[in-house]
């Protein structure tokens, strides 16, 4: 509901009529600043309302699978509607950008990683990838320490580029569609074939993530540590996400 009236109160002052964007492609950049730690689960409710469509697991044929679930509104007593990009009614919208990752963890980890960490600190960073493995459900925990090769070698550029983390979410009724060249690294969400597709030039995606700063004479955080906390239900102490 949050994206949705977001979205929605931003249509509404007709933008895209402004002498400097009409009859080019109009596009609304989105971010989720509700509370600390949002970032970290309030993606799939974007996508959601993008695209009119979720995912449950059911079992089918005797082992669990993503069932597609689709919504003609969102969750709650005002039966919102759902599916920005399922009809032609906003084809004024050319599409959304969004990432999940635009905080001063972002900011402090393209530096790290390109070699710029202060002394004295240890820089760690847990969360999910996605998981490419036809038909997985979950993604695949990592911990990594920001400064590591291994960390540095999951980009092409040999550190954590500024567009790890940006989707952009194509209108398929877009009045004036954007071109993929004008954000080439993005991942890009489209509609093809009557299927949305996800497009990526990184073989590594990030679902969600968190970014621990400890001192450096602590132990390491590890992956164990992290996924006992998700166990308990609980999150690493951290002054950042």
């Amino acid at each position: 509901m949050r994206f949705a009236k977001t979205i929605g109160n931003k249509l509404a002052r007709r933008y895209d009529q402004l002498p400097h964007a009409n009859g080019k492609p109009f596009i609304l950049a989105v971010a989720d600043f509700q509370a600390s730690g949002s970032m970290m689960w309030s993606r799939e409710g974007l996508i959601g309302y993008l695209l009119g469509s979720g995912a449950t697991v059911a079992e089918v044929d005797g082992r669990p699978q993503a069932v597609p679930m689709p919504a003609e509104h969102l969750l709650g007593p005002a039966r919102f509607p759902a599916g920005l990009f399922a009809n032609d009614e906003h084809a004024e919208l050319s599409a959304v950008i969004f990432t999940n990752a635009c905080s001063m963890a972002k900011l402090n980890r393209v530096a790290i990683s390109g070699g710029g960490a202060p002394a004295g600190h240890r820089y760690t960073r847990i969360g999910n990838f996605f998981d490419r493995t036809p038909g997985a459900l979950k993604g695949i925990p990592f911990c990594l320490d920001i400064t590591s090769a291994d960390y540095r070698g999951l980009w092409p550029h040999g550190y954590e580029p500024w567009t790890a983390e940006m989707e952009v979410f194509h209108n398929p009724f877009a009045r004036h569609p954007v071109s993929v060249d004008l954000l080439p690294e993005a991942t890009h969400w489209f509609r093809q074939g009557g299927e949305w597709i996800c497009s990526s030039v990184y073989e590594a995606s990030i679902l969600w993530s968190q970014t621990l700063i400890t001192s450096s004479d602590k132990t390491a955080p590890s992956l164990d540590d992290f996924l006992n906390n998700a166990a308990r239900g609980s999150r690493m102490d951290s002054p950042e996400a």
